[in-house]
């Protein structure tokens, strides 16, 4: 018998326990087989409505969340009306830890909402983040219901904001956010959307920093203002390829809050704003005000050259309402957010590509994906359950059930989905068994390798409930005939085990240890 200390020379861990804090990378299979190091695998922290409701989730990310440890909450797709579960008075939440993601079902079913009664800037955030860093957000929508779609309130001034936010490095993709006036107030650092959705009436996206916004749509409900910047920082507000659309036309694109910066960049009007394009400064003149190759929805540019040049609060200013393409070449993500420490929020965004999933007799199994964190599964297009290993003990399913996995990116967001496979009766299902490799065995605590010597192998165990336990890789030379399960540290249970060789022909054996 092979013992396991052997394989510790090829980097793999002897036993990894479910709650291990990660798995040790080997460095020769992935200088071959792989670009990068993988993740760490690990489910989802908490599941809100599975695990505890929003409150109960916000205390255990505050308990368990740091700069090494990001805290991922999942919503499955449901209304949440946190405004009377974790607000105050008013229906503020204050949400103050660092490090966490908030990851939605999808973008237009998955909406977290409050009904502030009061009106007011600082008052009403559905969620105010206040200091709070390192924040993701993904597939959801954040709403605030005071007065949104009641459009004879839309003429009196009525603040409801539905995300305040105060921090640096947020990010947002594939977000909604719906309210009124005031919609999105920004107090923070850097912060960079893309894609999603904000709608709002008067100044629905205002405040402070450096915000890039990546093709995001943006919805006037208003003949109003559309954003209020108030600039302490280099950039102001970019936006960069976006839509605006809405209810109305001849709005202004923004108006003066304190200094303000605000440019959009090759930005399609479905809906034309007013000739001038700017509004009258409110105490402020602003610091820059233009655009750059802004178009309609056929495509043609527009003429900005009717584009306001003068701002009076106090003295005079005269600004070019018009980037010039060196102008413009240096509204970058890097150089708008990279800072001192070169953050880049668009690698982040990334998803993994959806896996290919199959039967093998009552198991669920995929291809692992050295950039996946994790996989969620879908069952008739509800939450089912997430797990850390590429594999899924379907013993419970109903033949019918129409199942989809997604594959979760380094900050929890959820890949598209794969295939819809209808689950089978067990017993018509042959176990999966591609490529030409050898066979799994077991007999009491041993886990029996046999013809595995062509090409290297990666073995993965994980327990009934997903969890990863066991991980070991080797080259074609070092793979064990035989592997002692109780030296590993497994508990009495079911496991199911995968093997993958690098021509990614697998097999999978679901077993039983006794003792």
């Amino acid at each position: 018998m092979e013992p396991f200390g052997k394989f510790a020379k090829w980097g793999v861990r002897d036993r990894v326990a479910p709650d291990a804090p990660g798995l040790l990378v080997l460095a020769w299979f992935f200088a071959c087989f792989q670009p990068g190091f993988a993740l760490t695998k690990k489910k989802f922290d908490f599941i809100v409505g599975v695990d505890g409701d929003f409150k109960a989730a916000m205390a255990a990310a505050k308990e368990a969340a740091s700069a090494s440890n990001r805290y991922v909450i999942f919503f499955p797709e449901a209304e949440y009306n946190i405004g009377a579960l974790t607000g105050d008075a008013n229906q503020k939440t204050t949400f103050t830890t660092s490090n966490v993601s908030f990851i939605g079902q999808s973008e237009d079913k998955t909406i977290v909402f409050n009904k502030s009664k009061n009106e007011g800037i600082s008052i009403t955030a559905t969620l105010d983040f206040n200091n709070a860093n390192n924040l993701y957000f993904q597939d959801l929508s954040i709403m605030n219901r005071a007065n949104y779609g009641d459009v004879a309130s839309y003429a009196v001034t009525g603040r409801h904001v539905a995300v305040q936010e105060q921090g640096d490095k947020f990010i947002y993709k594939n977000v909604r956010l719906l309210s009124t006036q005031d919609t999105y107030y920004t107090k923070g650092a850097r912060t960079y959307w893309e894609n999603g959705q904000i709608h709002g009436t008067t100044d629905f996206i205002c405040g402070d920093g450096d915000v890039f916004f990546n093709g995001v749509q943006l919805f006037e409900m208003k003949k109003s203002a559309m954003t209020a910047p108030s600039t302490s920082t280099s950039w102001g507000y970019v936006f960069q390829q976006c839509v605006i659309d809405g209810d109305v036309s001849d709005f202004d694109l923004g108006r003066s809050w304190n200094d303000a910066r605000a440019v959009f960049l090759n930005t399609t009007m479905k809906k034309l704003p007013s000739a001038g394009g700017w509004g009258d400064p409110m105490n402020s003149n602003p610091q820059l005000f233009a655009e750059y190759k802004s178009a309609t929805a056929s495509g043609s540019l527009i003429d900005l050259s009717k584009r306001r040049k003068s701002y009076t609060s106090g003295a005079t200013v005269t600004l070019n309402p018009v980037l010039t393409d060196a102008e413009a070449a240096k509204y970058t993500v890097a150089n708008v957010l990279g800072g001192s420490d070169n953050w880049q929020p668009q690698n982040l965004t990334q998803q993994v590509p959806p896996p290919v999933v199959t039967q093998s007799g009552t198991q669920l199994v995929w291809d692992d994906d050295p950039n996946a964190l994790g996989w969620a599964l879908f069952k008739n297009g509800k939450y089912l359950a997430n797990v850390a290993a590429n594999g899924y003990d379907a013993s419970a399913l109903a033949v019918g059930d129409l199942i989809t996995v997604r594959a979760a990116n380094a900050m929890g967001g959820l890949g598209a989905a794969s295939n819809a496979l209808k689950f089978g009766n067990p017993s018509s299902v042959r176990v999966r068994s591609s490529g030409s490799m050898g066979r799994m065995t077991q007999r009491n605590s041993l886990l029996m390798l046999e013809g595995f010597g062509s090409s290297p192998v990666e073995l993965r165990i994980g327990d009934a409930e997903g969890r990863q336990v066991y991980m070991g890789r080797w080259p074609a030379a070092e793979v064990p005939r035989e592997l002692d399960l109780s030296r590993a540290g497994l508990a009495k249970g079911t496991y199911i085990a995968v093997a993958s060789s690098a021509e990614k022909a697998k097999q999978v054996l679901r077993f039983q240890l006794a003792n």
